[in-house]
């Protein structure tokens, strides 16, 4: 006999952890725009708010539309110290800021960094919000902030723009986060070169461009090169034909039309002017040059690279494998690896010892900034900093990332230095290089003296020889090159369009990194003195810049009165968000569908639901509650059961079911994690068992990049459970860990005993096939190929697993599923259960299995397992089944 089940799902579901970490937080109301944020970032909020507003106005005009309800904004506390933000319609239209993103002033080309959130997330929001066609707009009347539901075979869409390209999303955004005086990426020498060249390689194309794709410059195109594109468009058909593109969008009930929209919009479809732009970048760029030099590593990541007196390093990557350290010796030329487990980021060696400056967790509920050892460890004195270099007599030079969350602010061993809007450099004598932007002029500094200014928004000092000749990288007319500053003229001492990083090896041979299509390069290259040229930095242009002085000159801070504000409540902050579903059958259970009724607050940080749950077998109505706004996290839920009469199982169920628990977040530091859980659960689908359960859970977990499974891991669980007078305890540990060829070794072992056992009043260790859903159980093992739910006084388990990743790949623009990599996997799991004192059972159960990751509207991930489980000792011997949503 065959037990097939398929699981098919479209559920959004709330975070399953909060967004921001537990502190303190204000609110402040008014009838569109409504503002939470910490208390040291008061003084921020009346300046931000009205740059907001006035950014909304014009967004109105250009975008053609009002948000259709108000706008959630959040400025994370300063224990998020994270270089990033975010725009979402779910669970609200919102978004949400982390405040430090100064260390990447290079990278984004901007004076602001508050400015550049402002202005690139309310895009999105503007991009997300429209619903310009019935269906729409009734369904979201109906379901609230759900991207996708179904009613019967009719698929609704009560935000059409989700279905959108990324390419096209973040294209349109930092298209606009470039026009306001703040710089932005499109000045970017380092963007422009990554578009013309992969331009040149053939590699801007439809499949390439509209999906999200496992191969260089992965996510980064969205932005670069759609970024690039959009401008191209504005260039054409002006800013409000093309922020208009997505009311246009919008107006379809079946949003997968992007030719069609852009036929509608612009006369030519997405295709078509997807080639024209390629072919206006390879017209414009045909002078491109690359550069040519011994090539002694090649890496899928950038980070700067870094020196002292005897070697340059820097850190490069696969992005599937632990990170390595690259060795340049300038004496020998001679290259060596380190490999480790660094977290990416800027690599620096102090007192013998390498760090990268990075961010990440050193407490449940801090997030720091700061240089992180192999371990991931945070280097004391160095939290809350961005690290810049050290003086010869040890002292620090560092952005401060509280006071630099608008734009970086340089401390010298705890003391304010100076405002600059690059990154810093160290000569060996302890002399600071920097440059400052005034409007469009950028103006080198020595310490606090000017040296000289160009025309432009990028540039940053890579070298400074024992001449005292300073090395910069900054634009050329077809990309990014070096230039060095001596005798008061910039000159030219690349040829290459494509060189982003620059360090002095002798007077002769300079390394350098270069850009490409397939990923970055470290070429050791001669300078030629012949070749020199006496010329300033090219100065890159976007059209469609706002002329707004009042915008450009805005300064936040610099308001006495405060927004009016209360402390932020949670609960209090529970509104409606959405309605959503999934469906599910089994040769059992039948057809299921389960609908939830989600209420959220702004941060996240609490979840109220009500549940609907209903098969063949049983009805289940119930409410369910998460709070993660401290660290100690609390939950419950409550369950009604109503079962079917003519199913067995009906007379050993309950009529109803809860459950509630408490869970403490104790370690979380370097690659660890640790928490406690204590529950209780009166499962709906048992009739006496009710256990009470103590939990510990402590990981050990390192996953690179991109790779598809974790690259080391050691978990190990405890538990101890309470059920009706008998005790039951347990435990597992699971080892996994990286091989050559993206092949991937598991081993896992549990062990489960109870002090009693008897089926029929459920007590023991309880055995089951491992779906249900709802509610869980510590006591409780999973064994896929068993049918129904039997109980055990001892089992014992161990498995044994192999798997390999295939970056095979098949894109589609057209269709709505694409194929992005696979695996093939197999188990070996052995069960030893000692079911009563005197009845001892031993199974065998073989999976094989392939996942496939397969892209759904191109930007959703989507794993789909097709696995076959043998086992001669259970009734259904041979068994296939189809997952959604991964198994191995």
């Amino acid at each position: 006999m065959h037990k097939t089940v398929l699981f098919l799902s479209f559920a959004t579901a709330l975070f399953s952890e909060g967004v921001v970490v537990p502190d303190d937080y204000l609110i402040s109301n008014d009838e569109k725009l409504s503002y939470v944020y910490s208390d040291e970032h008061s003084v921020l909020m009346p300046d931000m708010k009205n740059y907001q507003e006035e950014i909304l106005k014009g967004y109105e005009r250009e975008y053609g539309f009002k948000l259709d309800e108000k706008l959630y904004m959040g400025l994370a506390s300063h224990n998020n110290q994270i270089a990033n933000g975010f725009s979402t319609q779910f669970p609200f239209n919102s978004q949400l800021f982390y405040g430090a993103g100064s260390g990447m002033v290079d990278y984004f080309c901007t004076t602001s960094w508050l400015k550049t959130l402002v202005i690139h997330e309310t895009a999105h929001n503007f991009q997300l919000n429209p619903k310009e066609n019935e269906l729409s707009r009734i369904s979201y009347k109906v379901l609230g902030h759900t991207p996708f539901a179904m009613l019967g075979v009719l698929p609704l869409f009560p935000f059409p723009n989700v279905t959108e390209s990324s390419f096209v999303l973040e294209g349109n955004a930092v298209m606009n986060e470039s026009r306001y005086g703040n710089g932005g990426r499109l000045f970017s020498g380092y963007a422009l070169a990554e578009v013309v060249a992969l331009a040149k390689a053939g590699e801007i194309t439809p499949e390439l461009m509209y999906n999200s794709t496992l191969q260089f410059p992965y996510g980064e195109k969205f932005y670069l090169v759609g970024g690039f594109f959009h401008q191209f468009l504005v260039e054409k058909y002006g800013v409000e034909k093309v922020n208009g593109y997505f009311k246009t969008y919008a107006t379809q009930p079946f949003p997968f039309f992007t030719n069609w929209m852009f036929e509608a919009q612009y006369g030519k479809n997405f295709e078509v002017l997807l080639a024209e732009f390629v072919e206006e970048v390879k017209r414009n760029h045909k002078e491109f040059k690359v550069t040519e030099g011994k090539v002694i590593a090649t890496s899928q990541i950038f980070t700067p690279l870094n020196v002292d007196e005897n070697e340059i390093y820097t850190l490069v990557s696969d992005r599937k494998s632990s990170p390595k350290i690259l060795k340049f010796q300038k004496k020998d030329k001679v290259r060596s690896f380190d490999k480790g487990s660094w977290s990416v980021g800027e690599l620096f060696k102090y007192k013998g010892d390498y760090y990268t400056q990075s961010s990440a967790k050193v407490s449940p509920t801090k997030i720091k900034m700061g240089l992180f050892d192999k371990n991931k460890y945070l280097l004391e004195g160095t939290a809350s900093k961005i690290i810049q270099g050290f003086k010869p007599d040890g002292k620090m030079v560092y952005m401060d990332v509280l006071k630099s969350i608008e734009n970086p602010h340089i401390y010298v061993d705890g003391e304010f230095y100076t405002q600059s809007h690059s990154s810093v450099y160290l000569d060996t004598k302890g002399d600071l290089y920097y440059f400052k932007q005034e409007g469009e002029k950028r103006i080198l500094y020595k310490n606090k003296t000017a040296l000289f200014d160009y025309e432009g928004h990028y540039g940053f000092v890579t070298d400074v020889d024992e001449a005292g000749i300073v090395y910069f990288i900054a634009s050329s007319e077809h990309g990014s090159t070096a230039y060095r500053f001596v005798d008061g003229k910039t000159q030219r001492v690349t040829q290459g369009d494509d060189v982003i990083e620059f360090k002095v090896i002798n007077e002769n041979e300079v390394l350098v990194v270069t850009i490409g299509a397939e990923g970055y390069a470290y070429k050791v290259i001669t300078l030629d003195s012949r070749r020199v040229e006496f010329i300033a930095p090219y100065n890159q242009t976007v059209n469609g810049a706002l002329e707004n002085g009042t915008l450009q000159k805005t300064n936040f801070g610099g308001s006495s009165e405060p927004l009016a504000s209360k402390p932020y409540s949670p609960l209090t902050q529970l509104h409606y968000s959405y309605l959503n579903q999934a469906l599910s059958y089994g040769s059992y259970e039948g057809f299921g569908i389960d609908l939830q009724a989600n209420f959220s607050d702004p941060l996240m940080q609490n979840s109220l639901s009500a549940i609907l749950s209903y098969n063949k077998k049983r009805v289940i109505g119930g409410l369910r509650y998460d709070n993660v706004a401290h660290q100690l996290e609390f939950g419950g839920a409550v369950y009604g059961v109503n079962h079917s009469e003519d199913v067995f199982q009906t007379n050993d169920e309950r009529e109803y079911g809860y459950e509630t628990y408490l869970r403490l977040p104790f370690l979380a530091k370097g690659y660890w994690r640790a928490d406690s859980t204590l529950s209780y659960t009166k499962a709906y689908d048992n009739i006496y068992r009710e256990p009470l359960s103590l939990s510990l859970n402590l990981l050990h977990r390192k996953q690179y990049g991109l790779s598809k499974y974790a690259n080391e891991l050691n978990a190990l669980s405890l538990f101890a459970s309470s059920d009706r007078s008998n005790s039951m305890v347990g435990a597992s540990y699971t080892f996994k860990h990286d091989l050559p060829l993206q092949s991937f070794i598991g081993v896992k072992g549990s062990y489960l005993k109870s002090d009693e056992v008897e089926r029929f009043s459920e007590k023991g260790i309880e055995i089951s096939d491992g779906f249900s859903d709802l509610q869980s159980d510590v006591a409780t093992l999973n064994m896929p190929s068993i049918t129904g739910t039997h109980y055990a006084k001892e089992a014992k388990t161990l498995e044994a697993s192999l798997s390999t990743v295939f970056d095979g790949s098949l894109y589609a623009y057209s269709f709505p599923l694409s194929l992005q990599r696979e695996s093939l996997y197999a188990k070996q799991r052995l069960y030893d259960i000692d079911f009563t004192d005197s009845e001892n059972k031993q199974y065998n159960e073989t999976t094989v299995g392939v996942e496939l990751d397969l892209l759904f509207l191109h930007n959703n991930t989507i794993p789909l397992n097709i696995e076959w489980i043998y086992n001669t000792d259970v009734r259904d011997k041979e068994q296939f089944r189809v997952l959604f949503g991964g198994s191995f």
